[in-house]
């Protein structure tokens, strides 16, 4: 989605102090950390963070304990399951950390009004307006989905801030439960083939490199016909009217629904009722909540796969 920017000018005398700072070098108070857009040099002391995209710059913010004053909201949003990083934002807001503008209208006012120590955001959030967020605070880009891991991603904010030993803890309890796992439900992920699968209300489509379906893979899990087409790269769209052809393979589905409203159209439709998964029950839901996210996400993922995993025992 195209997002709108309020754009201050640069050099104003908003951004003055910040826009005449400059450093070849790292000084004591500060660190060098090499990311996409460059060296970005990070204060020792983070008392302060903002985050623009809200997906898997908060996730990671929020695992590692940032002092977060800063996050997007969405204006309307219809989903009705908890967000994976539900009881960490809680507990953010508690400490002071607020919606300051929209996710769809990045405010630099709002950002600079924060006064944070640090900017965390998607790295195609940041391109269009590097200058001016750099302007205000350092900057430091994360990847997304398609462009680099959030184990990656991940251990460059702890990089950055000082929080390595939490990323590992984070990692390695991803890690453990995937082995825990993959050894409890050998045989069900051995025996039998899965899918994650978005339905918006016209179409069904799985995609392989989302975060859930990411935690799939490293499971283990068996993919389905339409599953391994999209690993490969092929395309994997199907009409209501294809369901059958696209999804009967799979002896279990994940799937992704958004609204509720959506949700009960989909338990009503004759040809969805005949998939062979939903007929002995091997079906979960989740939501574009678990598409991106960090380790919190991840985490939460594991969760969905194995409710799932459970309806074969």
């Amino acid at each position: 989605m195209d997002k709108k920017f309020l754009i201050p000018l640069l050099c104003s005398a908003l951004f003055l102090g910040a826009c005449g700072a400059s450093s070849d070098s790292a000084s004591p108070n500060s660190s060098s950390i090499d990311t996409t857009l460059g060296a970005v040099e990070v204060p020792a002391e983070i008392n302060s963070v903002v985050i623009l995209e809200g997906r898997r710059d908060l996730d990671i913010a929020l695992a590692l304990g940032l002092p977060i004053v800063g996050y997007p909201y969405e204006e309307a949003s219809s989903l009705d399951l908890e967000s994976p990083m539900a009881t960490q934002l809680e507990k953010a807001k508690r400490d002071g950390a607020e919606e300051i503008f929209a996710a769809d209208d990045i405010s630099l006012e709002a950002i600079a009004a924060a006064d944070p120590d640090l900017i965390i955001s998607r790295l195609s959030d940041i391109e269009p307006i590097q200058n001016d967020l750099e302007a205000i605070a350092p900057t430091l880009p994360v990847g997304e989905q398609d462009t680099s891991t959030w184990q990656e991603d991940l251990r460059l904010v702890a990089q950055a801030t000082g929080t390595e030993e939490r990323a590992e803890e984070l990692i390695k309890e991803y890690e453990s439960r995937i082995d825990a796992l993959s050894k409890e439900y050998a045989d069900v992920l051995a025996d039998n083939t899965f899918a994650p699968v978005s339905f918006g209300g016209e179409s069904f489509e799985t995609r392989p490199n989302r975060l859930l379906s990411t935690v799939l893979r490293d499971l283990g899990a068996q993919p389905s016909h339409a599953f391994q087409a999209a690993i490969d790269g092929k395309e994997t769209e199907y009409s209501l009217e294809q369901v059958l052809t696209g999804f009967s393979d799979a002896d279990g589905l994940i799937m992704l629904v958004n609204s509720p409203e959506t949700w009960q159209e989909l338990q009503e439709n004759q040809l969805y009722q005949q998939l062979p998964s939903i007929i002995e029950g091997h079906v979960v839901r989740s939501d574009k909540q678990t598409h991106e996210g960090g380790p919190l996400t991840a985490l939460h993922s594991l969760d969905v796969i194995e409710q799932l995993l459970q309806t074969f025992q």
